[in-house]
């Protein structure tokens, strides 16, 4: 009974990634085939997911999102994670993809664990374990392949697309750091919900999708629902299912899939082209995930 319990949370959790590397080559699709920028694709996707993700919550856990409404301090800090955390990563995460590609772009905010891992030392004032200065160092190295290939004189992805990478990690950290006092309290479902609802709230003001909306086809049309629908719904409503079948820190290691998905897809289905140089600081940058997986239980 365990082992079948294991094996669907694994396929849980591999899912989860597919579902989110497929959501990135989808708008490398988008941003290449039709005239949408990244910003209103963030500012859709995550209005039409979080009003979807909303309904869902208020009819599958009713009573769980009321008690978070009544409770003011949670529901600002879910607020604050939606707009400060899942917002301004999206933003960063898709506008890396449009200046670079989807796989690049998944990987570089792969390095997110490694500055969860530097907030940590700070805050509790303590130094790096010896793996976490190995990850700290497979990071940098990493960096620096997929942007010089070996050679440090020049750049082989544009300033903008490293710059929103590195952003896209650093977001994807604070998506990570600020809601963690109430994952205690309430499923990842619920939380999510309120974090894309008012963090897409937020975006469409922003960025104000009906004056300038992109011209597309009926393909077009259907990636950009799949990005919606299987890149956000589907993507939260099964991790948290894995969150539940084999916790929080193994669901997260398989939801890793999400790399090897975003480049196989972007080969087969965008031919874009990746050297072994771009292969080997993937696999570098990868690789931390695992190594710091081992610390997250001290």
């Amino acid at each position: 009974m365990k082992q079948n319990k294991n094996l669907a949370g694994a396929c849980c959790g591999i899912m989860t990634g597919g579902c989110w590397g497929m959501s990135g080559v989808c708008s490398q699709y988008l941003f290449t085939h039709t005239t949408m920028q990244s910003s209103w694709f963030v500012a859709v996707r995550m209005l039409a997911a979080g009003s979807l993700m909303i309904l869902l919550s208020f009819f599958s856990r009713r009573e769980e999102a009321a008690c978070l409404l009544r409770n003011k301090k949670d529901l600002i800090r879910c607020i604050a994670t939606g707009v400060l955390g899942t917002m301004l990563f999206q933003f960063a995460c898709y506008g890396a993809v449009q200046k670079s590609n989807a796989a690049t772009a998944i990987v570089l905010q792969y390095l997110c664990p490694v500055m969860v891992m530097i907030y940590a030392c700070i805050k509790e004032r303590k130094k790096p374990k010896e793996h976490e200065m190995i990850a700290l160092l497979l990071a940098v190295a990493g960096i620096v392949l997929i942007a010089t290939h070996g050679n440090l004189r020049e750049l082989v992805i544009t300033e903008d697309a490293l710059i929103w990478g590195i952003g896209c990690a650093f977001f994807m950290s604070l998506n990570t750091v600020l809601p963690e006092p109430v994952y205690r309290r309430y499923s990842i479902q619920t939380i999510t919900s309120v974090a894309l609802f008012s963090g897409g709230l937020v975006a469409t003001v922003l960025v104000c999708p009906i004056k300038n909306p992109p011209i597309m086809d009926a393909v077009a049309l259907v990636v950009l629902l799949a990005a919606v629908l299987c890149g956000s719904v589907v993507a939260y409503l099964v991790y948290g299912l894995a969150i539940k079948l084999i916790g929080a820190s193994r669901a997260s290691l398989f939801a890793c899939a999400e790399i090897p998905a975003a480049t196989v897809l972007s080969l087969l289905f965008l031919h874009t082209r990746f050297t072994w140089m771009d292969l080997l600081g993937f696999v570098l940058i990868a690789s931390t995930i695992f190594l710091l997986s081992d610390s997250s239980g001290d």
